[in-house]
């Protein structure tokens, strides 16, 4: 069941904590980019996701720490988490996932009981001086690519985090950046679709 809520359609949330699973655990990165963060950086629930939330990590130290490591390191410190952390060069996975289930993460107050949060490195994505490096876009369209088709989250949620911010405290990862994201996805998917790949084939 699905019912309506402030800034859109978003399931109920579980009944009841479901902690373990015998699912198979998943990565969606090479082994050497799995780094798990401390048990107390999130919830000790196994939940179902139903959409993905885009966010930015918000490093202010410089372009040359907009790093996956120092996003891992930052959410540690804060005792925050999130699934994913994305730059330019590469994307580590940072909680366990499974066939139909994910860890629960700390990373959207209010919907981490049904989302996978992606941490892309860097802040303020829509000044111009501040854009993300091509190889971290491309990186994180292709993740959030596989998530949704692995977990059958529809376009319509990916998501980003003002977008479910009932406060209206956060801004990331930025009103254009997000809409040019929309746009990178689309085509994205429309250039990997079955159609399009057997037509190529045929050709």
């Amino acid at each position: 069941m699905v019912v309506a809520a402030a800034g859109g359609l978003v399931p109920p949330t579980p009944p009841v904590p479901n902690p373990t699973t015998s699912e198979a655990r998943l990565y969606f990165v090479p082994f050497d980019d799995y780094h798990e963060l401390p048990a107390d950086c999130y919830a000790q629930n196994l939940i179902r996701p139903f959409e993905i939330i885009l966010h930015w990590d918000g490093n202010q130290q410089g372009r040359d720490l907009w790093l996956a490591p120092v996003t891992f390191e930052t959410l540690q410190y804060v005792r925050q988490s999130a699934h994913f952390a994305v730059d330019y060069k590469r994307s580590w996975q940072m909680l366990p996932m499974y066939t139909t289930l994910v860890q629960e993460s700390y990373g959207a107050m209010g919907y981490n009981w049904a989302a996978i949060n992606v941490e892309m490195a860097g802040l303020e994505f829509d000044r111009p001086e501040n854009r993300p490096p091509e190889g971290e876009v491309a990186l994180a369209v292709r993740l959030v690519s596989q998530l949704m088709d692995h977990y059958a989250i529809v376009f319509e949620h990916v998501v980003a985090h003002f977008e479910r911010d009932p406060r209206g405290d956060k801004r990331d990862p930025g009103v254009i950046f997000m809409a040019r994201f929309r746009e990178r996805l689309a085509a994205y998917r429309a250039s990997r679709s079955p159609l399009k790949q057997a037509l190529s084939a045929e050709a």
